[in-house]
């Protein structure tokens, strides 16, 4: 893709995205910081280490921790969801 510079853009032109509707939120290379696999490794990596931290006296196994991990973050992407469908039909 060839960027040109507004000025030399012919009339009537439009913008377009950077990349194909079909990997938005997970766009790699130069648009990553679009991805939201960076915010839930996060939360995933801070969440295990204080679950794991042996300062504490009641963490879980670490298997049964992994599994609640991803049980409630299954519930909480699907939360979100239904948040952001009642949102956007709101606007409609």
């Amino acid at each position: 893709m060839k960027l040109t510079p507004i000025d030399e853009l012919p009339e009537g032109a439009v913008r377009v995205h950077m990349y194909n509707h079909k990997d938005v939120l997970r766009p790699r290379g130069h648009m990553q910081k679009e991805s939201i696999a960076e915010y839930l490794l996060d939360r995933l990596l801070s969440s295990y280490e204080s679950w794991t931290d042996g300062e504490f006296g009641d963490n879980p196994e670490v298997t049964e921790l992994i599994a609640t991990l991803q049980k409630n973050m299954k519930e909480e992407v699907y939360g979100a969801w239904r948040e952001f469908i009642k949102r956007v039909n709101i606007k409609k």
